[in-house]
Parts: structure tokens; sequence; C-alpha cells
């Protein structure tokens, strides 16, 4: 009995080890950098995990204004853990908005479902949002591992 008791308290030990299968990071518009540009350290060392990226923002705004139409325009820069550098542009549409109220409208919009980076390792990316907008209340990422 005694050894079941044993064996079950360290299946739960290595069950509670576990990652989380998703993280996420959130840069209020305040902390940004240069007003516009959001930075984001990722762990993408796991070299038999594969990395999807969703963006997602909030917006606020004044009663009776009606919210932006106009999509969000990113422009990445990802730093490699060797200081190399990879561009990209995506966008955070508007359409996926969900979670709306009279005064928010929270957005997620899918990156990638499969990152292919050339290294593994700790990387730096920074996303400016090209079309800014006081309505923007930060930017954040979800990062999901498979």
């Amino acid at each position: 009995m005694r050894g079941r008791v044993i064996l079950f308290v360290l299946a739960l030990a290595v069950v509670s080890c576990v990652r989380p299968s998703s993280r996420e990071y959130f840069v209020l518009r305040e902390n940004a950098e240069y007003g516009d540009t959001y930075s984001f350290i990722l762990d993408l060392s796991d070299s038999s995990s594969t990395y999807g990226i969703d963006f997602y923002t909030r917006l606020e705004r004044d009663g009776f204004i009606a919210f932006r139409d106009e999509d969000i325009v990113l422009d990445l820069r990802w730093f490699s853990p060797s200081d190399s550098i990879l561009t990209d542009t995506t966008t955070v549409r508007i359409k996926d908005g969900s979670g709306d109220s009279y005064l928010t409208r929270d957005i997620v919009t899918e990156y990638t479902d499969h990152l292919e980076l050339p290294e593994v390792g700790e990387w730096r990316l920074k996303a400016r949002i090209v079309n800014d907008s006081d309505e923007i209340r930060g930017l954040g990422l979800i990062l999901k591992r498979d």
C-alpha cells in the first residue's frame, strides 16, 4: 500500500513539472519603446517542439466614437541567439475581434501555427506598430508549443 502511495506522489510530481503548452506576454503602451515598438524575449530552445504565435491587443475608445476599422500593421524584427536579424510584416486583423464591450474590443490574430526559425535558443522579437493610434492599449503575444 505504501509503495502505491509513493508511486502516486511521484506521478503527480512528474505531471506538475511539465512545461505549459502556451505562454502569454503583454506590453502596455506606456512601456513600449519609442511609443510604438513592443519587445518580447521568447525561449525557443526546445528543438523537438513546434511553436505557434498569435498576436493580441485591446482597443479602448471614448463613448459614442466608433472603433477603428483599419487592421493593425506590425513590422517584425527577429533577433536570433547569434544576433542575426530576420524581418517580416503581419497584420492584427480587426475582424478577428472578440470580447467586445461598449468601450473595449479584444483582438487575437494568428501569426503562424508553425514557426520556422534557423536557430534554437532565446530569440528577441521587436514588433513596431506601423499605423499606431491612441486606441491601442498595448500588444501581446501568445507562444504556443506543441
